[in-house]
């Protein structure tokens, strides 16, 4: 496209302000890259704009929640503003010129927007005429912005109130295509995204009376901001509104224009990987793409590890539109837990890049655990853990871009009256959200290296719950390695019906304190293993939620041992002073208890004593103890019981 001077457009302005004041009608949708509902409404929508270009425009806010969205991590506050404006409280929500969309569905849902709607606002003249004209500078840095209003008719116009009448100046980008979805509802595409509002989102004040004939200029020469995704879709929207009554008089549109000249660098891949959980060296190679048609000379290749200083290298060399090259960086160390590589290339040929949106790689995740096995008897009951997240010493594992629903939840989370713990005995667990993770999705939780080398009939104990939404077959998975995950051993197995505690259910399930299983899983196998670990995997088909808690490693835990020839119960529970372990021996046998904490800590030890057969019950003193739950460890003749105590002062 041939570029207009600013002066030439000056002038093309001051003649056509005075043209009949045809109506471009404004659609302003709320959405966000993980929003369900904007990711079914939005393809109808955008279809519907995009047939209709000559009579209607739009603009896109993307806001902060329900999830992650780095188009409003980018400009925050003017959307933010544009939201408090209209008072939007859930998305997808649109207007058109000012006035929420209304329908069959929801007030505000583009579902709701047919062409009978466009076409009929359309048809209405308006009383003011808007002009806009916008051109880059030669080195793409900045922008110009030129809009005229104009009153072309007969009579005065007048504002709704005093103080009312706004003009608002928005760059947009008409389309920014993602290689992978940003947020969670699997959008790629977006269209019309508001990227500054000039000179912000309070727009520029206008004169109360607009005399017949009367106009006036506006000029904005501003930076162009660095988060454009592609500088050749930068366009520009002005609008005049009267926040009276949040009218939109007119509005206008000023196309994107052709850029020539910049090279187009991306990242094609990020090679890095480790040999096992146990390693922590990694050698990252980035390959970099000539994705343009300027000959690629240089560039500025790049990676961080969890989003911190990234390590850089300059590269030279000269690359014809398609092909690559590979930049190695030295060899560096991981630290525990989840470490997300990224890599991206920038300042191709020492200029701007004409595409932003290939600049990075997808995120590499890899896992390392820690270099010290802890000790059995190891549990984890997720009371310790935030919500929103999983337990410090687990790590969480994916097969997509951005974490699924994956994390420890509560009753706030839920609403319920009843806690979410194993057996409904506390107050949390973890979550696989399979109500709201896609099909496909694989999501684990790997724990530390454990020393069982110390346990004679080593088993695992963990709790769940589980429906399905309507028989899909969500599955879960228990592994074991002793080689840092270079093999693994699946121990269990379950999916569907066989996994299911409760009935299908439409509703997301919150789990009754019945509807718990306690599953034990022999580690015989792996009997004196100094480096167990183990994974516990959840494969999505979009069912119903996964509940998970109170792990247990030891010769016997939450439940009585086959072997064991007693019952065992506490009470009361939760114990303030005293808890009382009610025992009940078939036969004379020798008697010794031991209490730990969550941590797997021995607090406590009761030395062994010989008893008869029949009804004996043992005080085990918990006033001293904080607030938590602990587990008593009552051994019988060598045989191992366990029963969960909870304090509570």
């Amino acid at each position: 496209m041939k570029k207009l001077t600013l002066a030439v457009a000056l002038m093309i302005l001051g003649t056509s302000a005075f043209a009949q004041a045809t109506r471009l009608v404004l659609f302003e949708e709320f959405t966000q890259a993980s929003c369900g509902p904007c990711a079914s409404q939005n393809p109808a929508f955008n279809t519907l704009l995009q047939s209709n270009t000559t009579k209607a425009i739009s603009i896109k806010y993307q806001t902060s929640w329900p999830g992650v969205d780095p188009m409003n991590a980018a400009n925050p506050t003017d959307v933010a503003t544009r939201v408090s404006y209209y008072g939007v409280n859930g998305v997808p929500w649109t207007s058109m010129d000012g006035v929420a969309a209304t329908g069959s569905a929801y007030a505000g849902a583009p579902a709701n927007v047919n062409q009978n709607m466009i076409d009929t606002r359309y048809a209405v003249s308006s009383p003011l005429s808007v002009s806009v004209y916008h051109q880059l500078n030669a080195t793409y840095d900045s922008i110009q912005v030129v809009v005229s209003v104009s009153n072309p008719g007969t009579s005065a116009v007048t504002s709704g109130s005093t103080g009312s009448l706004k003009l608002h100046t928005v760059i947009v980008e008409e389309q920014i295509n993602y290689p992978t979805a940003p947020g969670s509802n699997g959008e790629t595409d977006f269209y019309s995204v508001m990227r500054k509002m000039l000179p912000n989102a309070s727009g520029t004040p206008l004169a109360d009376t607009w005399a017949a004939g009367a106009s006036q200029s506006f000029s904005f020469n501003v930076a162009l901001p660095t988060y454009i995704a592609n500088l050749g879709e930068v366009a520009v929207v002005a609008f005049v509104q009267d926040n009276s009554n949040k009218d939109v008089k007119n509005a206008a549109y000023s196309a994107p224009q052709a850029v020539s000249g910049l090279a187009d660098a991306g990242v094609s891949a990020l090679n890095a990987s480790t040999s096992g959980l146990c390693d922590a060296n990694v050698t990252p190679s980035v390959v970099i793409e000539n994705a343009g048609s300027v000959t690629l000379t240089s560039a500025t290749v790049s990676y961080s590890v969890n989003g911190g200083t990234p390590v850089s290298q300059s590269w030279t060399g000269n690359l014809t539109t398609g092909q690559t090259a590979t930049v190695t960086f030295p060899q560096t160390t991981l630290s525990g837990g989840t470490n997300s590589l990224v890599a991206t290339v920038s300042s191709p040929n020492g200029s701007g890049d004409y595409n932003g949106m290939n600049n990075s790689s997808a995120p590499v995740n890899i896992a390392v655990l820690g270099s010290t096995p802890q000790p059995s008897p190891k549990t984890e009951d997720m009371e310790g853990a935030a919500i929103g997240s999983v337990p410090s010493d687990m790590i969480l594992q994916f097969n997509t871009p951005t974490a699924p629903r994956v994390y420890v939840v509560d009753k706030s989370v839920a609403g319920t009256s009843y806690e979410l713990g194993g057996w409904g005995q506390s107050a949390k667990s973890l979550r696989w959200d399979y109500y709201a993770i896609p099909a496909g999705v694989v999501a684990s939780v790997t724990t530390q290296k454990i020393n069982i080398s110390t346990l004679t009939a080593p088993k695992l104990y963990f709790q769940h719950a589980y429906c399905s939404y309507a028989g899909e077959a969500d599955a879960f998975k228990v592994f074991a390695s002793t080689d840092c995950g270079v093999t693994w051993t699946n121990i269990f197995d379950k999916s569907g019906a066989t996994l299911a505690t409760s009935g299908n259910q439409t509703a997301r399930f919150y789990p009754q304190a019945s509807q718990w299983v306690t599953n034990q899983v022999s580690l015989a196998q792996f009997s004196g293993a100094t480096d167990l670990v183990i994974k516990f995997e959840g494969t999505s088909q979009y069912g119903n939620s996964l509940y998970f808690d109170n792990i247990w490693v030891s010769n016997n835990a939450l439940g009585v041992d086959e072997q064991a020839s007693a019952s065992l119960v506490a009470f009361p529970n939760p114990a303030n002073t005293v808890a009382n372990l009610d025992l009940n021996l078939n036969q004379e046998a020798s008697v010794a208890i031991a209490v730990y904490n969550i941590a797997g800590q021995q607090i406590m030890n009761i030395p062994a004593e010989v008893m008869a057969a029949g009804q004996h019950v043992m005080e085990v003193p918990v006033a001293a103890l904080p607030n938590g739950l602990y587990t008593a460890q009552v051994s019988i003749d060598g045989a191992i019981q366990t029963v969960r105590i909870s304090v509570a002062h």
